[in-house]
């Protein structure tokens, strides 16, 4: 049996779904944070945790007792991950390995608390912000009311990690730049397609007939809003677009932040996302953005982003992103915050031949479950 180890979250469903198509009745899941409103599905085994209870390691001995663990998944890492590793290794409740599938905070986040990243535009002694998002006085202060450094947690976690297990092997290699890991790439992506249910395209050119720019994709502590709608607010004309920001999940600090200064910068041309969409309600409001930007300087809304060039969106991404060269080197029609949005004009949609190449990009680099799920745990 494979032992997930996760946080409650958008992913796990479709984690349980992805792993049980392949490797049916051989997972099991221990849930922290759990939220009583989402239904997994009931055939799986699942233990509902806190990270706090006492007896945690008790529970989590009986678990790899009755299931047999072969391999641990950890999706994502938390404060007490490495404890959990420790203590499964020490008392040899699994024979297998360690596959940490990875989110991004995890090292984007230490990388912020030590100042080898920089994730944010302003840091000012004054602002709540600079003590939340992660940077050196960020950390300072952690350490000072004595709480966990995200860096702490990354350092104790990596000796048990034996594979690195995401899609963008530009964070695998960013970290071996800065840390000591034994741990080894391998392809993994929560969100990808399987091959019978994707038909050959026939390319469609999805309807722009709304003048609606969106910036970022969440509530996003990386996302620096300010600095996206401060510079859209310079641009003469910028008062013939709706300017929206999706704030339905992330940070509420952010969120009460961006709406305060959405509102000042563009009044009731300004509008947000609240409320959480089912899906295909957003996929739809997704394909009628004629231009998105992204203000993130760190890999981030890699789902979003495809699914907007996908859809014939015009995207303006920061260059310190990994993902505007990846975007570029894997021939996508991508923009450039810095230097290509300066005039009204530049906020036109892309041509309809622009649109289908970047539909035509994406198909021909699209990477399927089948292509790397099979192999997971080889």
């Amino acid at each position: 049996m494979n032992l997930h180890i996760c946080l409650d979250g958008n992913f796990i469903q479709q984690a349980m779904s992805v792993f049980e198509h392949f490797f049916p009745g051989e997972n099991v899941f221990i849930i922290f944070n759990f939220r009583e409103q989402r239904n997994y599905k009931e055939d799986i085994p699942i233990y509902r945790c806190d990270r706090t209870d006492p007896e945690l390691f008790n529970i989590i001995q009986k678990i790899c007792s009755k299931f047999a663990i072969k391999n641990v998944v950890t999706h994502g890492i938390t404060t007490n991950y490495s404890l959990i590793l420790q203590y499964l290794k020490e008392k040899n409740l699994f024979s297998g390995h360690v596959y940490w599938i990875f989110w991004g905070y995890e090292l984007y986040n230490a990388l912020g608390e030590s100042g080898k990243y920089k994730l944010v535009d302003e840091i000012c002694l004054f602002s709540k912000l600079t003590y939340i998002v992660p940077n050196p006085l960020s950390a300072l202060a952690r350490g000072i009311t004595g709480r966990q450094r995200c860096s702490k947690n990354l350092e104790a976690f990596l000796p048990y990690a034996d594979y690195f297990c995401f899609w963008f092997l530009h964070d695998f290699d960013l970290l071996h730049s800065y840390y000591t890991s034994h741990a080894k790439f391998k392809y993994f992506k929560y969100i990808s397609s399987y091959k019978s249910d994707t038909p050959k395209n026939n390319f469609k050119i999805c309807p722009k007939n709304v003048s609606r720019i969106m910036v970022n994709h969440q509530a996003s502590l990386t996302g620096n809003h300010k600095t996206i709608l401060q510079k859209l607010s310079t641009i003469p004309g910028i008062g013939k677009f709706e300017i929206c920001t999706p704030l339905s999940y992330g940070s509420n600090y952010i969120r009460k932040n961006v709406l305060r200064i959405g509102r000042r910068y563009f009044g009731n041309k300004y509008s947000a996302l609240l409320n959480l969409m089912p899906l295909d309600e957003y996929n739809k409001f997704l394909d009628s953005i004629p231009v998105a930007i992204f203000g993130a300087m760190r890999q981030e809304a890699s789902g979003n982003i495809l699914s907007l060039l996908k859809s014939g969106t015009k995207v303006y991404l920061r260059e310190r992103n990994p993902l505007y060269q990846y975007y570029k080197e894997k021939g996508f029609i991508v923009f450039s915050f810095e230097r290509e949005l300066n005039y009204i004009s530049d906020l036109q949609c892309l041509s309809e031949e622009e649109q289908l190449h970047n539909m035509q990009v994406a198909e021909n680099t699209q990477v399927f479950y089948e292509d790397f799920m099979p192999s997971f745990f080889d």
